[in-house]
């Protein structure tokens, strides 16, 4: 379990030192207050270690920055600076430091050598199903510029079927997964689709947001989604219909109860509100709101355990300027 993160000069934040939740963590802000590079680093150490690769290699595999240059993860300024990320998992802390100049090498000190690791899985906002045919063996062989997010989600839902019996979370999840998509998935050559009564839908005819729902079985099927696995969720509702939005946040709060403990990065109300209406008291839900300090060049942030609670926040703030104008405009004036 990731318990802290503690950030000095890199990308967007200038200081930052975060503990958080064993159970769900959920990300606000408005863009550019570095949420997506949250997910991402924390994702890239980890996956390091569950993949046996170099943490400077995945950290340049997931950020792309410009040739492959590390340094340029550095928050940016106009002298020498130095990039120092701390993270405390399970008691233990790794750390790492780089500067502006550094090309791929880290220096660090590896507090999680000896560790066990879980495969842990990053659902990016674009759905990559769809275009699962042949990309890996692209991405094997040819420079294409794609971060490894993209590749690494493919590997993940193409893993066979643990051996054994299904438990019964995971039997309930599967269920009402398939409930919401009317059948399983399957894939051949390579290629994904529905099966159901009607037959065999490739997901090229299906609608983006069901794919989604679509991956998020097959994760759980597959046994990738288990106890000790950490899942990473960038704008989970983006292409699905608010309706299905309460049974999103159903199967998370399940997930977090076996287990996996889960970070998102989400701008929508009714994601954000369905986690306040349908967590009970012993799931572990914290927000976090991340803003722009007011005439300074840093990022800072705000949390809670519940929704409605965090101040600031753009979200709330959006809505409640839309319902104001509903007003004015219905009263024909100024309020």
């Amino acid at each position: 379990m990731i318990e802290k993160l503690e950030l000095t000069n890199f990308t967007a934040f200038k200081k930052l030192t975060m503990e958080f939740s064993p159970g769900i963590n959920i990300f606000i802000g408005q863009n550019g207050t570095g949420k997506t590079h949250l997910l991402k680093l924390i994702y890239a150490v980890l996956a390091a270690h569950s993949e046996e690769k170099r943490v400077s290699d995945k950290l340049n595999s997931v950020f792309l920055p410009k040739g492959r240059y590390l340094g340029r993860l550095v928050k940016r300024v106009n002298v020498s600076s130095t990039a120092r990320v701390k993270i405390t998992r399970n008691g233990k802390m790794l750390s790492l430091k780089f500067t502006n100049h550094t090309a791929d090498t880290l220096v660090w000190n590896n507090g999680w050598k000896g560790e066990k690791f879980r495969p842990c899985v990053y659902i990016p906002v674009k759905e990559m199903l769809a275009n699962a045919p042949g990309f890996l063996s692209l991405y094997a062989s040819r420079e294409i510029h794609f971060e490894e997010i993209y590749a690494d989600i493919i590997h993940r839902a193409f893993l066979p079927t643990l051996k054994g019996p299904v438990s019964i979370e995971r039997k309930k999840l599967l269920d009402l997964i398939q409930k919401i998509i009317e059948g399983k998935v399957i894939n051949k050559d390579e290629q994904f689709f529905l099966k159901n009564r009607g037959g065999e839908l490739e997901f090229t005819l299906l609608a983006e947001g069901m794919r989604k729902l679509g991956l998020l079985w097959l994760l759980i099927q597959n046994g990738t989604l288990l106890k000790g696995t950490t899942l990473f969720w960038d704008e989970p509702e983006a292409n699905l219909n608010p309706s299905m939005l309460d049974t999103l946040v159903k199967i998370l709060i399940h997930l977090q109860r076996t287990g996996v403990q889960i970070f998102i990065a989400t701008h929508n109300y009714i994601l954000l509100k369905e986690f306040d209406i349908q967590k009970e008291k012993q799931d572990k839900v914290r927000f976090y709101s991340l803003y722009q300090d007011p005439g300074m060049d840093s990022i800072n942030y705000v949390f809670g355990t519940k929704y409605i609670d965090i101040v600031p926040n753009t979200i709330s703030e959006a809505y409640l300027d839309i319902y104001n104008q509903e007003i004015k405009r219905s009263l024909g004036g100024d309020l």
